[in-house]
């Protein structure tokens, strides 16, 4: 029987915690407006949300949204500083509850995780297999997947997990138990969007179908076969599964020799090698180009360090070169 946590309320609201919370947030925070009206009054401030959360009163405030269009159209929902340490001070508590219930081959928005995590792993296995002949890859993602996201479907997984009423009360300010998606830009979106499929999706893959060479980073799912028939009945499993089981769609999927190339992660991978994908330098060659052209040395150094770690993980020397540019 899966276990239920109760009594976590005390945890969540504790000093300590709230103190860390608090620390957690302000990390790059500290020029915003947000952070220096808390920060003005800030013992104040956590003892009365701290409060607020513990006896029910907690209502979460109206995040500012706005879109972002690199590298597809995005609506991001930008909560106010008081509502992130709130979040922040929930998850600090059940995002480790969560976190022990995902397999170890879904990488996103997990300790110890991430994008190159998921590279390697790939990679890796990728090597290895294909020592012993040809190579196929089924590449899926779902439509619009924070949007789509069943609230009370969510919720059935929340409180298979968490039984203490006060927590409830808390993620009930934060996530409406009816209607459909998740907002993009919060930290609880994060981690449930990730179990949403990660309770579900990735036992369907592994435990029911048996797959033990598959890849998932939030709605990204790579699997790798040794046969075209094999991964087109993965396909159309995790498909019904999804559509079935969690009103998921896919926008887009593909089976194909591993020898053309996986695009997975912002990175297109061999057995031998990775490369960036395509848009990617695209991208990145139209923000140079413009920053040099106005002359936008502070948007110039603030782009490229963080892209150029993303490419140093790859086979990008002869690319650098050509666009000037030095890890």
């Amino acid at each position: 029987m899966t276990k239920r946590f109760r009594n976590l309320n005390g945890q969540i609201v504790a000093p300590a915690n709230m103190q860390e919370a608090y620390r957690l947030v302000a990390r790059g925070k500290r020029a915003s407006g947000g952070y220096l009206e808390f920060k003005e009054y800030d013992g104040l401030n956590l003892s009365v949300l701290a409060d607020d959360m513990a006896t029910g009163r907690y209502r979460a405030g109206q995040p500012s949204q706005f879109y972002v269009y690199d590298p597809k159209k995005r609506l991001i929902s930008a909560l106010p500083f008081r509502d992130r340490v709130a979040q922040q001070a929930l998850c600090l508590v059940v995002g480790p509850i969560f976190e022990r219930a995902l397999l170890p081959r879904t990488f996103a928005s997990r300790p110890g995780k991430g994008t190159h995590a998921g590279v390697r792993a790939l990679q890796s296995d990728l090597r290895r297999l294909s020592r012993g002949g040809q190579i196929y890859f089924l590449k899926t993602d779902f439509a619009q997947y924070f949007a789509s996201i069943d609230r009370a479907r969510l919720w059935q997984l929340i409180e298979a997990k968490i039984s203490c009423a006060g927590t409830i009360r808390i993620l009930e300010a934060m996530i409406p138990r009816s209607g459909k998606g998740l907002p993009i830009g919060s930290l609880t979106s994060q981690i449930f969007a990730n179990v949403y499929t990660g309770a579900t999706l990735d036992r369907h893959l592994q435990q029911v179908l048996g797959e033990k060479h598959w890849y998932r980073y939030m709605d990204d799912i790579v699997v790798l076969g040794l046969s075209i028939e094999r991964l087109r009945h993965v396909k159309a499993s995790i498909e019904a599964f999804a559509r079935d089981d969690l009103g998921l769609a896919f926008s887009k999927w593909q089976i194909a020799p591993a020898s053309r190339g996986i695009n997975f992660l912002g990175y297109r991978i061999w057995a031998s090698h990775k490369l960036l994908r395509k848009d990617s330098v695209t991208r990145a060659k139209r923000i140079i180009a413009a920053c040099r052209r106005h002359h936008d040395t502070a948007r110039l150094e603030k782009f490229l360090p963080a892209w150029l770690g993303h490419a140093a993980h790859a086979d990008s020397k002869n690319l650098l070169r050509h666009l000037e540019v030095a890890v």
